[in-house]
């Protein structure tokens, strides 16, 4: 579960989906047939991250594509510095398009690939969805991390997340897996923190 969507919450939320649909005509997107089938898949998919981000931290979404779950946590947290990062130029113009048409003034697209050694600047949370390996996103981000950093990542069956974890430095990280499950296939979100006192003996 969730905090309940505010009825402007939801007028965006559903202006942003009516957007994703019609640029899916032509751009193909994401595969959804219907209005219904992204709030239940998408939507509702990265809502319990609502939860999970405090107020006024900055968060940097990895492959944003459609723009889950970026434009969603833009929408639900007009007062965070949220940056969508994209390597596709289709997709980085659709999210443009929706974070102009839907004023979300929090929100900046970045149109390029993350390289281990960026210069994309440092973030409190950096979230991803379908997006690559636990181990190979934490290779990526060294340079977007301070000490309190938290990596929040959607991700799937709980086995391959375990499998994922045996290869994280169990010294340098701590890691938490928290099952959201759905009637319809297994969710699980993985949050990645510093071992505070491994940071500082860097």
């Amino acid at each position: 579960m969730h905090k309940p969507f505010t009825k402007d919450q939801n007028k965006k939320i559903n202006e942003f989906i009516n957007l994703a649909l019609e640029f899916n005509q032509t751009h193909n997107i994401f595969v959804r047939k219907n209005h219904e089938e992204v709030y239940q898949k998408d939507i509702l998919d990265c809502a319990p991250l609502f939860d999970m981000v405090e107020e006024e931290e900055s968060v940097i979404d990895l492959g944003s594509g459609g723009g889950f779950p970026g434009i969603l946590l833009s929408i639900l947290l007009p007062n965070n510095p949220i940056s969508l990062l994209e390597s596709s130029s289709k997709k980085c113009y659709f999210l443009k398009t929706v974070v102009e048409k839907l004023s979300l003034k929090n929100t900046k697209t970045i149109n390029q690939t993350i390289k281990e050694n960026n210069s994309l600047g440092v973030y409190d949370v950096i979230t991803a969805r379908a997006f690559a390996s636990t181990k190979k996103i934490i290779k990526l981000t060294k340079n977007n991390s301070h000490q309190k950093t938290r990596h929040i990542l959607l991700k799937g069956k709980k086995k391959i997340i375990q499998e994922e974890l045996r290869l994280i430095n169990k010294n340098q990280y701590i890691c938490e897996i928290i099952n959201k499950d759905t009637k319809k296939h297994e969710r699980n979100i993985v949050i990645i923190k510093n071992n505070e006192q491994s940071y500082r003996n860097r």
